[in-house]
């Protein structure tokens, strides 16, 4: 992967990526939020306008990983890798119809005061909220800087540099997050999708141009290139064929549009949106963006299959964070297209990683050392998030650096299968479940994370096959890698049982108790 650039264009990558990064630390200095939690997190926010808010939201659900690693899966399975697309579309749906207006309406800074609000809250809950919200935004976090690490040592044609990458890129991005709140990273996130959008439509033009036009012969040379002839138009390819097959294709359906309806870093804007009007402006504009988006990627990962198919295969799965790179080398040799796709892999990842750090720092800072009175003395509210987004961001590379060689298949699905499993069910409980008590949101959380990190240790993912994280070891009970058909039912099913069952659910009360936190709330 070292001829990926020539001399001139690796400069030209570093000197644009250098100044954007100049740009946005400026940016968010000058914007960014005061020491108070409440400027920090929503009312600072509101300065930016309802199609600015939906152009960010929009790049808090595009991670690095997204323009790589699905690319790639595209490229090398076909068929499953827009099912993944599909998914992803499917939630953002989801959170626009059933999230954005409520939540906005009932939350005060985190999805944690919804809970409050709706009488399904309270310490012990809103701890537990924080602390999984950790556990989702951490392995996200790892998966950005592990993609943007591979990428820059690439780029630089020094591979032993990686950790080294990670490291100072880590430093960068939470830098940028601590700075600049989440209008500030709003900025940053608004920059790279006024980039990132234009040049990815670009390559999937270019894709179109060479096959003149023709979706019906892109997608016969895909077949072709990827040698896997007719069955890459058809499920099984990543997720495997019978019954394993089926579990695998539903569960990455359901799990990927639970887990992207409740992304932490997207309720975070979506609680800062202005009204209801705004709301739906707000969504127009997010649905807008990603349609386009995913379009584009998905043109992409075609023509990655139809012209570097071949050297996919022989480089491993490993290269697949390369796909979109080595696409614009087969169309562009000038290496004008490389460097654009390397300033976008890089600018994605910046921006994702800013967004998420922030959002684990304020999960971490308000709700998990603020509900449990272990808040540092003297910090405000602000203050205490924003060291704890910048511990967040510390550990995560350091974490990212020893996780360099792990298959970051397994780590994204980790996350993905504990943020749809365990905070999508609490969050579409309490908002439209009246009888929804804090009995069950803590057996949701709980129990459904614990389930769905036992259902993937017990996976090929973990042990047992060449591309697992043990591979010399095997402990594995079943062949299932998309656990989200078990999970995410199990975790509506955990947060009915726990509220039916609670011993001091009194008839009416949730409702009463909701509607007068609502109304305190109100009057802050």
């Amino acid at each position: 992967m070292t001829t990926l650039l020539d001399p001139s264009s690796r400069s030209l990558v570093f000197a644009v990526f250098s100044v954007f990064v100049v740009v946005c630390l400026m940016l968010c200095v000058v914007t960014g939020a005061d020491e108070d939690d409440r400027a920090l997190v929503r009312s600072d926010s509101r300065r930016l306008r309802s199609w600015q808010q939906g152009i960010a939201m929009g790049g808090d659900t595009t991670t690095v990983a997204t323009v790589t690693v699905l690319v790639g899966m595209v490229a090398t399975s076909g068929f499953d890798g827009l099912g993944v697309m599909l998914g992803s579309l499917i939630g953002v749906l989801l959170l626009l119809v059933l999230i954005v207006e409520p939540l906005r309406g009932h939350a005060s800074l985190t999805a944690a005061d919804m809970l409050d609000a709706r009488g399904s809250g309270g310490p012990a809950v809103r701890v537990s909220w924080g602390v999984v919200t950790l556990l989702v935004c951490f392995p996200l976090l790892v998966v950005q800087l592990v993609v943007v690490g591979n990428v820059a040592a690439a780029l630089l044609g020094q591979p032993g540099m990686r950790g080294g990458c990670i490291v100072v890129i880590g430093c960068v991005m939470t830098a940028l997050a601590v700075s600049g709140g989440i209008r500030g990273t709003g900025v940053v996130m608004i920059a790279k999708s006024a980039i990132a959008l234009p040049v990815l439509l670009v390559a999937a033009v270019l894709v179109l141009d060479r096959f003149g036009w023709d979706p019906g012969r892109l997608l016969d040379a895909a077949a072709g290139g990827s040698m896997r002839g007719e069955a890459y138009l058809r499920p099984g390819g990543y997720t495997g064929e019978g019954w394993v097959g089926a579990v695998n294709r539903i569960g990455q359906t359901l799990g990927m549009s639970m887990a992207t309806l409740a992304m932490p870093a997207v309720l975070m804007r979506a609680i800062s949106t202005k009204s209801p009007r705004g709301a739906r402006t707000v969504g127009r504009w997010m649905l807008g963006e990603l349609t386009l988006l995913y379009g584009a990627l998905a043109v992409v990962g075609v023509g990655a299959a139809a012209l570097v198919g071949e050297v996919l295969r022989e480089a491993g799965p490993g290269a697949q964070v390369f796909t979109p790179l080595m696409l614009g080398r087969a169309l562009d040799s000038g290496g004008i297209l490389v460097a654009a796709l390397a300033c976008v892999l890089f600018l994605t990842a910046l921006a994702a990683v800013v967004d998420v750090t922030l959002a684990a720092g304020i999960a971490l800072g308000r709700d998990v050392l603020g509900a449990s009175g272990r808040r540092p003395p003297g910090k405000g509210g602000g203050a205490a998030s924003r060291w704890s987004a910048a511990s967040t961001g510390a550990v995560s590379a350091v974490v990212a650096v020893v996780a360099a060689d792990w298959n970051l298949v397994v780590v994204s699905t980790l996350w993905l299968a504990v943020c749809g499993a365990a905070l999508a069910p609490v969050l579409l409980y309490a908002l439209y479940w009246p009888g929804f008590t804090a009995r069950g949101a803590l057996w949701c959380l709980w129990g459904a994370t614990v389930l769905s990190v036992a259902a993937l240790a017990l996976s090929p993912y973990m042990s047992g096959t060449p591309g697992s994280i043990f591979p010399e070891h095997d402990f594995r009970v079943w062949d299932v890698t998309i656990p989200g058909l078990v999970t995410v039912p199990a975790g509506f099913l955990l947060g009915w049982l726990g509220s039916v069952t609670d011993p001091r659910r009194a008839a009416g009360g949730a409702g009463l108790r909701g509607s007068s936190h609502h109304r305190e709330m109100d009057t802050v």
